[in-house]
C-alpha cells in the first residue's frame, strides 16, 4: 500500500507556518516524517492531526510539550471511552 507524502516546505509555505515548528513535532515524537533525498515529508494520513497542533500552537500559544500533554490525554479519553462501551455491553450481557 503506498501512502501520500506531502512537502513539507510546501505545506509551510501553503498553509503560512514555519518549518521549525514541524520540525519540533517530529523531533518531540509526536508526528513522523520521512526524507526522500534531500527534501523531508509528512503522510498525508497525519494531515488532520497536524491541523490540530496548528490551531493549539498558533491560535492557543501552547507550547510543544503542552500539545504532547493534550495528545496524550486525548489518548486517555478515547480509551476509556472504549472501555465504557464495552463495559456498557457487558452490563446488558448480564442484565435479565
Amino acid at each position: 500500500m503506498e501512502r501520500e507524502l506531502i512537502a513539507i516546505t510546501q505545506y509551510c509555505i501553503q498553509y503560512n507556518i514555519e518549518p521549525s515548528f514541524i520540525s519540533a513535532l517530529e523531533e518531540s515524537g509526536i508526528i513522523i516524517l520521512t526524507n526522500v533525498g534531500e527534501e523531508k515529508f509528512m503522510y498525508a494520513s497525519q494531515l488532520s492531526e497536524i491541523d490540530k497542533y496548528i490551531h493549539f500552537y498558533y491560535d492557543l500559544e501552547i507550547n510543544i510539550e503542552g500539545i504532547d500533554a493534550i495528545r496524550h490525554l486525548l489518548q486517555k479519553v478515547r480509551e476509556m471511552q472504549e472501555e465504557i462501551q464495552l463495559l456498557k455491553k457487558q452490563l446488558h450481557l448480564h442484565q435479565p
